[in-house]
Order: C-alpha cells, then sequence, then structure tokens
C-alpha cells in the first residue's frame, strides 16, 4: 500500500490559511536553515503561480504528515493506493508470454465446513485460477513457474502453505483422499461427456447421495422438465441446471461452484442459494462441509454466502484474496472500494445504487408504439402478449421465469420472429438494433469490423469511445479476433455492437450475462445514456434484480408454465411491477441503507413476513 497526499481544492483557501502546509514542511524548513553553500533539497510542497494553487510532487514528499496536520481548512488528505505486495511469495504465477510478466495470485481462500464462502472480484483477477488450484486442477507453484507446475513433487509445497486446513486439504489432495465436486463456468465440455445420453440418465447413474436429497435436487432445479431431452436440446438456463444438478449428486468433500446464475431466472437462483445451504450443512445423511461460490448477482451472492472474500489488484496483473468478511461487510466493501480492515483502498469510485421512486408519470407521455394482442405457436409452447404501450425515452424491464416466452417476445418485437396470423401486430415502425441472448463467436472477423458490420456505425471518434467503447473495454479489443475472446469480453462486444448502431430502439436479452458486477453497474449506466442521447426507446430482459430495479422506468411481468404457456401482464409502473412479480415468486427484499444495494429477505423472517403482509414485497420505502 502507498500512501500519496493530495489536495482538495474545494476546501483550499490561500487568503487565510498562512501557507502553513509549505511553511510547516521539514524539507522547506531545513534548506533554510542550511547555510548558502549547501546544496538545497527540492521542497515537495509549493505553490503553483500560474494556478494559483498548492501542488504536491510525490517522489520528494517524505510522507511526515505534517502539512496534512497543520492545514486550517483540513483540505490536504492522504490517499492509499494500491501496490502489489514486495513482501509475498506469490501463491501461483504464470509465465512470462510475449515479453509481459505473468499474473499473480496472492493467498487463497478459507474453507470452512458448514459454511457457503462467495468469492466476490472483477474478471481477470484470478477467481477461476483460485477454483482450480483449491480443485486440484492447477498446482500452485509459488512464483516458481520455470520449475513446471507438474514438476513440484507436493511434498515440497505443502509446507509452503501458511494455514493448516489448505496444508491438510493438499495433503489430503496428494493422497486422493479429499473429493471435490467442481462445477465449472463453461458448459460446452459436457456435450463431448454425456454425448446420446439424455438428462435423466446421466443423473440417475451418476447419483451418490441420499433419494431425499436426489428429490429435492431435481424439484428445486426442476429437473423434471428436461428429464428426456439430451443436453443438446438443451437451452443455456436448462443446461446450467443441469450442470449444478450434476455437481450436487456427488457426494464430495469440498463444493466448487463456479457462475451458477447465468442465464437463470430470480426464482431458480433462490432455490439454488436454498440447495448450496442445505448442502453445505448436511442435509439428511449428508455430512456438512465447505462449498465456494463465484457470483456477480449481488443480490444472490449476498443471499447464498455466510462469508464473503473479495478479489482486488488490477486485473490480469496481479489479484489478491482478503481475509473473510460478514456478508454485509464484505460486499459493501467492495462497493466501496475501501477494505477497512487492512486499511487498503483497491478502486477510487464507489459504487451506490439509486433508491427507485414513485417513477415518471405516464399519463401525458409521448406513445413511441402500441401493441395489440400477439400470438406465437410452437409444437410444445404457446405465448399470449397482451395489448400494451410503449413509451417514448423509456427503459422497459422485461422479467418472469425461463420458459415463458421473453425471448420470443423480443424476437417478434426485432423483427427476428413472425407471430402467429391471428395476432394483431404489424411490427414496428422505427429502426431496432437487437441483441439476443445466445451470442456466438464462429467467425474470424475482428472486433472492430464485427462491430461495424451489425451497427452499420463506422465512428470510432474519441467522444463514442469515451460514451460506449472504453467504459466497456471494448477499445483495447478492437483489433483482436471475434473468435478468441472470452465470454465476457464477447458479451461486451456485443452489447456495443448493439448500441453503436443508431437506432429509435434498443433490445437487450439478458445484457449482464457474463459480467461482473463492476461491468453490470457500467451497463447499466451506459443503457441510459445511449437511450437519452439518442432519444431512443430501451427493452431489456433481466435476471439481475439489483441491475433491473437501477436501470428500468417501467415492467413487463411474462407468467405462466414455463415451457408450456407463458403471458404477460403490464406493462406496469416499476414500484407495482416489482411487488406483483415479487408476490407470484413468494420472496421480498429491503434495500441495504449504506449502499442502496437490494438485499433478499431470509424466507420467514419476521421483515419478510411484515414485507408480504403490507403487500410490499419490494420494500416499503422503494
Amino acid at each position: 500500500m502507498k500512501k500519496t497526499y493530495l489536495v482538495d481544492y474545494d476546501s483550499c483557501n490561500l487568503r487565510f490559511c498562512g501557507r502553513q502546509c509549505i511553511k510547516k514542511c521539514p524539507i522547506k524548513i531545513s534548506n533554510e536553515k542550511n547555510k548558502s553553500h549547501i546544496k538545497k533539497q527540492d521542497v515537495p510542497i509549493w505553490l503553483q503561480k500560474s494556478t494559483n494553487q498548492i501542488k504536491i510532487k510525490e517522489d520528494r514528499c517524505l510522507k511526515c504528515g505534517i502539512c496534512l496536520n497543520v492545514c486550517p481548512a483540513n483540505a490536504i488528505y492522504v490517499k492509499n493506493i494500491l501496490e502489489e505486495p514486495s513482501n509475498l511469495i506469490p501463491t501461483h504465477k504464470y509465465p512470462v508470454v510475449d515479453g509481459k510478466e505473468g499474473f499473480r495470485l496472492y493467498n487463497l481462500p478459507n474453507l470452512i465446513s458448514g459454511k457457503v464462502t462467495g468469492l466476490c472480484g472483477p474478471n481477470g483477477i484470478g477467481k477461476t485460477t483460485v477454483l482450480n488450484i483449491v480443485s486440484g486442477n492447477l498446482k500452485p507453484n509459488f512464483g516458481e513457474y520455470e520449475l513446471g507446475q507438474d514438476q513440484t513433487p507436493w511434498q515440497k509445497l505443502i509446507p509452503k502453505f501458511k494455514e493448516s486446513e489448505m496444508r491438510n486439504h493438499f495433503l489430503l489432495l496428494s493422497h486422493n483422499d479429499r473429493k471435490i465436486a467442481y462445477k465449472q463456468q463453461v458448459l460446452r465440455i459436457l456435450f463431448e461427456k454425456y454425448k446420446d445420453t439424455c438428462v435423466s440418465d446421466i443423473l440417475n447413474s451418476e447419483n451418490e447421495v441420499s433419494q431425499n436429497f436426489f428429490k429435492k435436487i431435481q424439484k428445486y432445479l426442476d429437473i423434471d422438465a428436461i428429464s428426456d431431452r439430451f443436453l443438446e436440446e438443451c437451452s443455456g438456463g436448462e443446461l446450467q441446471r443441469f450442470s449444478i444438478g450434476s455437481v450436487l449428486i456427488k457426494e464430495a468433500d469440498i463444493y466448487i461452484i463456479d457462475e451458477p446464475c447465468t442465464f437463470l431466472d430470480v426464482q431458480k437462483r433462490i432455490k439454488l442459494a436454498q440447495l448450496f445451504h442445505y448442502r453445505c450443512r448436511g442435509f439428511d445423511k449428508e455430512r456438512p462441509c465447505p462449498i465456494l461460490v463465484v457470483e456477480h448477482d449481488l443480490a444472490i451472492l449476498d443471499y447464498i454466502s455466510d462469508i464473503i472474500q473479495l478479489f482486488y489488484g488490477i486485473p490480469y496483473q496481479f489479484g489478491i484474496i482478503s481475509n473473510p468478511m460478514t456478508t454485509k461487510k464484505g460486499i459493501n466493501a467492495y462497493l466501496d472500494g475501501f477494505l477497512k480492515s487492512e486499511n487498503i483502498e483497491f478502486r477510487n469510485t464507489k459504487y451506490g445504487f439509486r433508491r427507485s421512486t414513485s417513477g415518471r408519470t405516464w399519463s401525458n407521455a409521448k406513445i413511441f408504439a402500441e401493441y395489440g394482442k400477439i400470438s406465437k405457436t410452437f409444437d410444445s409452447f404457446h405465448l399470449d402478449v397482451y395489448p400494451g404501450k410503449i413509451y417514448a425515452s423509456e427503459i422497459l424491464g422485461i422479467v418472469g421465469e425461463n420458459g415463458c416466452g421473453k425471448s420470443t417476445f423480443a424476437k417478434i418485437l426485432a423483427g427476428k420472429l413472425k407471430p402467429d396470423d391471428s395476432s394483431k401486430f404489424q411490427g414496428i415502425n422505427a429502426i431496432v438494433s437487437y441483441k439476443p441472448q445466445y451470442i456466438t463467436q464462429n467467425t474470424s472477423k475482428s472486433v472492430r469490423d464485427f462491430i461495424i458490420e451489425q451497427s452499420q456505425n463506422y465512428n470510432f471518434s474519441e467522444e463514442r469511445m469515451r460514451i460506449l467503447y472504453k467504459p466497456l473495454g471494448v477499445k483495447k479489443l478492437l483489433n483482436e479476433s471475434l473468435s478468441k475472446l472470452s465470454g465476457g469480453e464477447l458479451q461486451r462486444v456485443y452489447i456495443c455492437a448493439c448500441l453503436a448502431k443508431k437506432a429509435d430502439l434498443y433490445i437487450l436479452d439478458e445484457p449482464s450475462a457474463y459480467l461482473d458486477i463492476e461491468e453490470r453497474i457500467h451497463i447499466g449506466q451506459i443503457i441510459r445514456t445511449v437511450t437519452k442521447r439518442n432519444n431512443a426507446v430501451s427493452i431489456c430482459i433481466e435476471h439481475d434484480i439489483q441491475i433491473a430495479d437501477a436501470l428500468i422506468d417501467r415492467l413487463l411481468l411474462f407468467a405462466g408454465k414455463p415451457g408450456v404457456y407463458g403471458k404477460t401482464i403490464g406493462p406496469l409502473l416499476k414500484k407495482e411491477g416489482m411487488n406483483k412479480f415479487l408476490k407470484s415468486i413468494d420472496v421480498s427484499f429491503r434495500r441495504d441503507p449504506k449502499t442502496g444495494r437490494a438485499r433478499l429477505n431470509k424466507k420467514g423472517s419476521q421483515l419478510d413476513r411484515n414485507q408480504q403482509a403490507s403487500g410490499q414485497p419490494w420494500g416499503i420505502n422503494n
């Protein structure tokens, strides 16, 4: 941690302070005492006449703190800047590539039996590396990557772990006495492993838990709906549910879960959290065990986790794992960018969420588009969309269970899917830009060429970089091949391609999937900015309740029986829509007073009962 002294120019008042900060600087005093023939040192603090401002030069400063203490207006303050720890040996270091030093990871998470540990941090900070190390898929090298990770015997590595629990963990791993159940982020690997085998046959043949817990897993993950399908026939959400189920049916000592909520609706995410709690505490005949979970949905991470450990550092350079914290303190510390217990500021920006209000009044709002009843019939699914209006300059949110027709409706509005002939819908008379739910990279085009092709926009000016490409981290990817991008990078590129188009209507299907917490917050801000600047309308399908709350103006709710039929309710005012939606899935939220983030109430708690009884599960003060 590096200290730097800064000046708050709004507080600094040179007319009345007498410039005590300069007068009392030890180097200035020393220079005045020295005889004229002795060379004077450079004074770190001085008045810059051209700007009439106090300046502090970092490399000259003694960091004594005198200027800070003598300033009558408290205009000088100290800031702690994150530095890579020079006194620690990295747990793992990747080799040098093309002259660039490899990523360094410091520390490992705690393994606490009977507890779910939530791992929280941005992409590129070492979370997947940690999961691979703990699972035994990657042998830590403690900075000695030249030897090769498989060449160093476990006997030499195990004494290097400081914590006894980790020494014991890797000792057991080295003797094949510890069983790990690992749900990985990438699901495509399942296709080859389970080719030509249906879901029910796979789960029945691999089940190692009690029948009671097996039935609970099937019920909570709605496995019956996909039991007769091959994996290649499953949607992204269905494949996710299967992959989680295939891990939880293992009798393991540790469960490692990497991003379980991608493509799952809110109700499934909550059921998932409950399953993790059952398993780690020892449901039925199962014994208690630790569970490590990486998740970017803050509300669900809060609900799932018993403790939180943060990842901080500089993405793709080095990552450090914090000490364990309570969920509330850990997530709030992440949003603040400051670890109070370790006195480390790891981010300049603090994140918070605006409180919901009663919202804009729509009685006299300009109508952008109206639609009559829309129907769409498939072999085993039918959707009814009831008449509604879309208002100019609004951001309309779409929520509901998976399999109720949200993406089908989005495709109809985007002109990608034709509704039934009986529908009273002639299309949207406007330029539409559409970001689909499932994104592919089966092209060798560069990111720049892909964006140009999708958006028909050649504008890569500094202003466009500042508003769109730089905040999403796409600026540095423009010359990369689309086929080489990670899931998060690909998602950001698709969002940029959608928003780069000069359109009247932007439709984004699950824009926060694959993205970390900071990226999700940026996405919401950027969608709102582009919508406003283009005097356009945006429609967003979103399962992250926190992001939906911060982003949308009104809500369209999809209900029905997943995979069989779907119907719409609304559009509704946000507060009414949120309350109706949460009541339908029997959950309630409160709001953190410090950051404004949404927090799930524990089922059956007094706050949950009170809010449900009042008909305000979204919170009385929202």
